[in-house]
């Protein structure tokens, strides 16, 4: 499946934690897109650059193709979706954190695509309803991108009740299991 040839809706969700002064950076070469990090706003605010940061990049524009071509944003996520990126940043703010089958709180790293590429290679899926108003994920793929997962139901979400950030969906172990690595990308929150 092929990246969308017309101007879509869409946001990349990356890491903060690849660059170095990730809001200064992000302004400096994306200056007509307005960063969201996800943690702001919650008690997490304080690490907020390091965390999952979603940025407005339909097709087309700027953030775009520096995603697309790999040029500048390296690891990041394109989530294809008709909704405005308000509302996307507080569906993806409602996905940070997640419970293991045997009741632990995860944090997912959602913006950096090095675990999702790793679960999309071991073939797992998302629980339908995770990527709520989330029509497609792509990700880099050696030398271009691809789909690796698309829902024909996107209307569809685990996490109706918002609670900011609080865990409140489950991920089989299967996933977690594909989207940890030695490097630790998913942690323990102590509640």
């Amino acid at each position: 499946m092929s990246l969308p040839s017309t101007v879509g809706s869409g946001a990349v969700l990356l890491d903060g934690a690849r660059y170095e002064n990730s809001f200064a950076w992000l302004y400096q070469h994306f200056p007509s897109h307005q960063p969201r990090p996800l943690l702001l706003g919650t008690p997490y605010e304080p690490i907020a650059d390091a965390g999952p940061i979603l940025l407005d990049a339909p097709t087309g524009s700027a953030a775009y193709e520096a995603w697309r071509t790999g040029s500048e944003i390296l690891d990041g996520v394109w989530l294809e979706s008709d909704v405005s990126v308000d509302d996307l940043y507080r569906i993806m703010q409602r996905r940070a954190r997640v419970f293991a089958p045997d009741g632990r709180e995860l944090w997912l790293r959602l913006g950096d695509a090095r675990p999702l590429y790793r679960a999309w290679l071991a073939k797992t899926q998302w629980p339908e309803g995770f990527w709520h108003r989330v029509e497609r994920i792509w990700l880099r793929h050696e030398v271009g991108v691809v789909c690796a997962w698309h829902y024909e139901q996107p209307q569809q979400d685990m996490a109706v009740a918002d609670q900011g950030i609080a865990a409140r969906l489950t991920l089989d172990l299967p996933l977690l299991q594909a989207l940890a690595s030695q490097e630790d990308t998913t942690q323990d929150v102590d509640a």
